[in-house]
């Protein structure tokens, strides 16, 4: 009679320890953690750049380099910090573009969950739901007295 206890104990542990793995997932696809990433990527190899900046002003003050290597290691990372930066610019720009798409359509802007009408949070993320403005559709905090975008006043503002 114990060794059927056991049994049954050690498969609802099993089964417990396991079902996440066979958990079937319920959320819908999360597209701007991609984007997120990619912005985390971009920030820190503008970081790194940066970093490696000032470590190279630092050589060059030291006297480590002469002034032709300062120079052209200096132009080289100015050039690659460019490159980070146009690319960092266009990141923001789609991420920006995703959430007033996101708005547009009454979904999260964090998560793309439909936000259900009149709801101050997202039900998928937690995430705050402010309005959309009714002049330029742009999507504005829950706080906010203007629109950031076009400076439309809240009075005018429409439910997301």
């Amino acid at each position: 009679m114990s060794a059927i206890l056991i049994a049954i104990l050690a498969v609802a542990a099993i089964s417990i320890a396991l079902y996440p793995l066979f958990e079937v997932q319920r959320r819908p696809a999360r597209a701007p953690a991609t984007i997120d990433s990619d912005l985390e990527n971009l920030l820190s190899a503008r970081e790194a750049t940066y970093s490696a900046i000032k470590d190279l002003e630092t050589d060059h003050a030291m006297g480590k380099l002469s002034d032709t290597d300062y120079a052209t290691l200096r132009a080289k990372y100015e050039g690659k910090a460019l490159t980070i930066l146009q690319k960092l610019d266009a990141a923001q720009a789609s991420v920006q573009h995703a959430q007033r798409a996101a708005a547009s359509k009454g979904a999260c802007a964090q998560c793309g969950t439909p936000v259900v009408a009149g709801a101050k949070f997202c039900r998928g993320c937690g995430a705050g739901v402010g309005a959309a403005c009714g002049s330029c559709g742009a999507p504005v905090a829950a706080d906010a007295k203007f629109c950031r975008r076009c400076g439309t006043p809240v009075a005018a503002l429409q439910p997301a």
